[in-house]
């Protein structure tokens, strides 16, 4: 069992590093009572598809855990932690540490706050940084030199272990900070909500056929070469979490894109396009295979012409009394304005209000659409 203590500005917490599962299996007994739990991950992902977990960070409110998944072949006991509705979990940013965790396990996670959401809603600015969050709301100053470092290499140095266990430390305090504001304002749930509409779209990946509307720049293909896109887009996809690798390993969005558009595609094409030689080599067949499948279905079967946002009718008028109309909301309900809607969420409802195809957005949820859906509905009518 290795220990050691985390001294930062007077806090002194002690430190395990788990690398048993005899010892994984008694600290989850334990932490299935708790009612709330920081957690945290390191990981690597510059060569997969998949996140490689090389640390879980957990800390109880008295000691922080270091469990080591290269050490650990079976770590099942933690799934009763994290799927337990009476334990909330606390994560910073937490749509990575979600995806690793739950694609490397299959583990359903309930329960989830997320404090960079929190931190939005109190108003402390969209997007916030742990350590600029530690900073703001607990007055101290974390060391963020290991952010880039190799956590897959074996042993871990003295300050990984260091800088590891403070991504969760000062979590807890920071939650139990934000939480009192937004239950004052009534707006704890809008967090629990948006978190777990970010595992949602997390743990529901398997369907590809609408990935090719996430490609930018697809609103310029016509229904036939839209239709190429959207088999071509799924199949790489699915070849690379097949394969485990980067989808940029088999082919680039924009390359995609050039290829489906162009009445003859080929293999000197897309030597043309300047495609990686290797990615030719071992996937350029089956690509064109792909396109070639496409144009054999019938044209009742090709998708829809993608309209381009600032081509719908007065696309400009709409967005902008949308814009005004969320702005008078987030005034009456206490809500910053970057917390309750963005441009992407406020295109989205008029796309769909017109029927169009459009990118998923997972913040259209149901306490936005409480506060929202009625007035904009209102506003939108304006222009029928």
């Amino acid at each position: 069992m290795s220990r050691f203590e985390l001294d930062h500005h007077s806090e002194v917490v002690a430190v395990e590093k788990v690398t048993t599962e005899q010892r994984l299996q008694e600290l989850c007994q334990s932490w299935v009572k708790q009612d709330v739990l920081a957690i945290d991950t390191e990981f690597d992902r510059t060569n997969t598809y998949f996140h490689k977990l090389a640390l879980i960070q957990l800390y109880d409110g008295e000691e922080v855990y270091l469990i080591d998944p290269l050490q650990i072949d079976d770590l099942s006991a933690l799934g009763p932690v994290l799927g337990n509705e009476e334990t909330l979990k606390v994560l910073h940013s937490c749509s990575e540490d979600l995806e690793a965790l739950h694609n490397s396990y299959g583990f359903p996670i309930k329960s989830i706050f997320d404090t960079q959401i929190a931190a939005a809603l109190c108003g402390l600015g969209p997007m916030l940084g742990y350590g600029n969050m530690v900073d703001i709301m607990l007055g101290l100053t974390l060391d963020k030199e290991h952010t880039k470092t190799d956590w897959l290499k074996r042993p871990l140095s003295e300050e990984q272990k260091i800088y590891a266990a403070q991504d969760v430390q000062f979590l807890l305090p920071c939650f139990f900070r934000l939480r009192e504001k937004l239950l004052e304002k009534g707006h704890f749930g809008f967090v629990l909500e948006d978190t777990q509409s970010i595992y949602e779209a997390i743990s529901h990946l398997d369907d590809f056929e609408h990935a090719y509307l996430k490609v930018k720049g697809a609103y310029r293909l016509k229904p036939q070469y839209l239709n190429r896109l959207r088999k071509v887009v799924a199949w790489r996809e699915t070849a690379a979490r097949e394969k485990d690798i980067p989808k940029t390993f088999i082919f680039r969005d924009h390359h995609l894109l050039e290829i489906c558009q162009n009445p003859k595609p080929s293999t000197s094409l897309l030597l043309q396009l300047g495609c990686n030689r290797a990615s030719i080599r071992k996937h350029g067949s089956e690509l064109l295979s792909q396109i070639s499948k496409a144009d054999k279905e019938d044209a009742s079967e090709w998708p829809e012409a993608i309209q381009a946002f600032h081509k719908l009718p007065e696309s400009k008028q709409k967005l902008k009394a949308l814009k005004q109309e969320s702005a008078k909301v987030a005034d009456e309900q206490n809500i910053p304005d970057q917390a309750l809607s963005s441009k992407r969420l406020l295109e989205y409802v008029i796309q769909t209000d017109l029927g169009l195809m459009s990118r998923p957005n997972q913040f259209w949820n149901s306490w936005r659409k409480e506060l929202l859906q009625e007035r904009f509905q209102k506003r939108l009518s304006e222009f029928s």
